[in-house]
């Protein structure tokens, strides 16, 4: 098995980076890191006649890295638009729970009397 950018045959399995490697692991992918170029990639596993896991070389190309790395920054400015969009609910949701909580005074000219000025009048 080979590298797909550098050729070089000296490669080691990866350690899992996020939780999507599991979903591949599940689907029979193993990833493989390239020690010359650092590259990190997926290659099928299949099960051979005596049960043991055996590596098979993927035919799937790598993507052009400005694409990923396009893809990386639409998702990055969609979860901070949503994550913007939650704190100023919150912060709506804060000053809206601070006046339901809030003790409010009469006012002093509502037209009420008060009881010290009653009684010294008469």
């Amino acid at each position: 098995m080979n590298c797909p950018k550098c050729g070089s045959t000296d490669l080691r399995t990866s350690k899992h980076a996020h939780w999507g490697d599991f979903l591949k692991r599940v689907r029979g992918k193993e990833a493989i890191r390239c020690r010359k170029c650092r590259l990190r990639f997926f290659v099928d596993t299949v099960m051979d006649a005596h049960g043991k896991e055996q590596i098979v070389q993927s035919t799937h190309k790598p993507r052009h890295t400005k694409l990923l790395s396009t893809r990386k920054k639409n998702r990055l400015v969609k979860r901070l638009i949503v994550i913007t969009i939650f704190a100023a609910a919150f912060l709506v949701f804060l000053f809206f729970l601070r006046y339901l909580t809030t003790e409010r005074m009469p006012q002093s000219n509502s037209g009420a009397m008060n009881s010290t000025f009653a009684g010294s009048n008469s």
